[in-house]
C-alpha cells in the first residue's frame, strides 16, 4: 500500500506530459508500465510528490521514419511480440521481449521505455539498445533532444534525463545485419547476472554490448572470430576486451563483480555465435 499522498496527472498527449513535468514541484515520478516503480512506492524505496502517468499520452507503437525505426516509450513487450513489423524491422527487440522475466503479467504491462529509463544494470533492455545504436528521444517544455544510448546511462539507476524531461521514444537505425542475445540467470524468475547483445554488420564487423557486468551497459571491442567462437585465442581476445571495458564490475545480491567478469566472456561468445548464425534466438 502506498501511504503518502501525491498529485496525479494522466495527460492525454505528449504536450500535456511535458507541461505537467514543467509545473511539478518536489519528487516527481514518471509512470510507464509501473512494474518497478509501483512496488518501489509501495515498499517505501521511492517517494513521490507528483506522479505523471504516461498511459493515456499516446506514446506506444512502432513506426518507421525514413531509414529509422521509432519505438514509442510506452510500447509494451507484448506489443513488440504481437507486431510482425517488429520482428522484421528489429528482431533483437523481439528476442529480448520474448524472454522477459515475470511471465505474461510483466510482458503485458512492462514497457521498453520504462525499463530503459529505470536503468537497472541487470535489465535486459539497456545493453540491447546500446548494441543497436539507439538514440533516446527526450522531450521537455524546452524542446526535444536525442542522446545516444551509450551516453544516456550514467550509473546504476541513473541517466542523463532531467526531472522536467520524459523519455518519449527510442530511435533505432534500421538494422542491416543479424543479431544475437544471451543472458545468464540464476533461475527463471531472477534478474540476469550478465547480458550480451551483438549486432553483426554486412561488412563483417560486430557491435557488442554487455549488461549487468558494470553499472552501465558497455560497448566492447570484439573482432569477429576467424577460426570460430571456440578458438582459444579468440576467447582470450574476448576476455581481454571485457576487462578493458569494465575496470570496476558491478556487484549486487545476485552475484559479485568477480563472478560476473569470469562468466561474461562466455556469454559474449554465445551471443556472437547466434548473431553469426543469423538466428539470434536465446536459449536458457
Amino acid at each position: 500500500m502506498i501511504t503518502n499522498n501525491f498529485g496525479y496527472h494522466a495527460p492525454p498527449d505528449l504536450d500535456g506530459v511535458v507541461a505537467a513535468l514543467a509545473e511539478a514541484r518536489g519528487d516527481v515520478v514518471v509512470l510507464g508500465g509501473g512494474t518497478m516503480i509501483i512496488p518501489d512506492l509501495t515498499h517505501g524505496r521511492a517517494s513521490a510528490d507528483v506522479v505523471v502517468d504516461l498511459s493515456r499520452a499516446g506514446l506506444s507503437g512502432i513506426r518507421e521514419e525514413g531509414d529509422e525505426v521509432v519505438v514509442g516509450a510506452t510500447t509494451t513487450y507484448t506489443e513488440v511480440l504481437s507486431d510482425d513489423r517488429a520482428a522484421a524491422l528489429v528482431p533483437l527487440l523481439r528476442t529480448l521481449s520474448s524472454g522477459i522475466t515475470g511471465g505474461p503479467q510483466i510482458r503485458n504491462k512492462g514497457t521498453i521505455g520504462g525499463s530503459a529509463a529505470y536503468a537497472n544494470p541487470c535489465s535486459d533492455v539497456p545493453a540491447c539498445l546500446v548494441a543497436l545504436g539507439a538514440r533516446m528521444r527526450l522531450a521537455s517544455a524546452q524542446g526535444v533532444r536525442e542522446v545516444p544510448a551509450e551516453e544516456f546511462y550514467t550509473g546504476a539507476f541513473a541517466t542523463v534525463r532531467r526531472r522536467d524531461e520524459v523519455l518519449a521514444a527510442i530511435v533505432l537505425p534500421r538494422p542491416d545485419g543479424t543479431a544475437g542475445y544471451t543472458k545468464l540467470k540464476l533461475a527463471e524468475s531472477s534478474w540476469p547476472i550478465v547480458t550480451a547483445a551483438v549486432v553483426s554488420r554486412p561488412d563483417g564487423s560486430l557491435r557488442v554490448a554487455i549488461g549487468a557486468v558494470a553499472e552501465t551497459p558497455r560497448l566492447i571491442d570484439v573482432e569477429p572470430p576467424s577460426a570460430g567462437v571456440d578458438d582459444p585465442a579468440w576467447r582470450d581476445h574476448v576476455r581481454r576486451a571485457v576487462a578493458a571495458a569494465v575496470p570496476e564490475p558491478w556487484s549486487d545480491l545476485l552475484a559479485d563483480g568477480a563472478y560476473r567478469m569470469r562468466v561474461a566472456p562466455a556469454i559474449v561468445a554465445r551471443s556472437v555465435a547466434r548473431a553469426l548464425a543469423a538466428g539470434g534466438e536465446e536459449t536458457p
